[in-house]
């Protein structure tokens, strides 16, 4: 239990980095660019993106000693989670949201609207309540999903297309893509 609270929070934190700092983007961004979000987009992600989240957070788990199930049990509850989170079914978790991440807050993080860049949390939303950055809105609906770029759907290109090169809109100001 206690890997999975770290763990979580540590995936707060890179997550919010990863749209924060334009190189991690890069390599996030294809987590971000299915336009419609279901059960599979959790598993959607650039290959070092999947090498550097899995060392970190595997890592600890293995140097502090803990027993192999360990790495299977925590393995196992984020993937099946990550399928949870992503799915487009439509439950309410009601105030259990203040604690414990559902579909209906983590959809809003794939947006391109306002709840871009919010919802960091995987399996705990309290990192979001706490730190500020939860959205959560009683009588809203996402309206789009997916990246304001055309993203390529060869999953070679979309390997190579990470390292594209930064586009200068204006002086000393980056191209966003979110």
């Amino acid at each position: 239990m206690v890997f999975l609270a770290t763990h979580d929070f540590y995936i707060y934190w890179m997550h919010r980095l990863q749209h924060k700092n334009k190189w991690l983007w890069r390599i996030h961004e294809a987590h971000h660019s299915p336009q419609n979000v279901d059960w599979l987009s959790g598993s959607r992600s650039h290959a070092i993106e999947i090498l550097i989240n899995q060392t970190i957070e595997f890592l600890p788990i293995i140097l502090l000693g803990s027993p192999p199930e360990v790495i299977a049990y925590k393995g196992a509850i984020s993937a099946v989670w990550g399928m949870y989170i992503h799915s487009n079914i439509n439950v309410s978790t009601g105030k259990l949201q203040l604690i414990i991440n559902g579909p209906e807050m983590h959809r809003w993080h794939h947006t391109v609207g306002k709840g871009r860049n919010r919802n960091f949390g995987t399996k705990l939303a309290i990192w979001d309540w706490i730190f500020g950055t939860a959205f959560l809105p009683d009588n809203m609906k996402a309206d789009y999903y997916g990246l304001k770029i055309n993203f390529p759907k060869n999953y070679i290109i979309q390997f190579i297309f990470a390292f594209r090169a930064f586009k200068y809109v204006s002086q000393n100001k980056l191209e966003r893509t979110t």
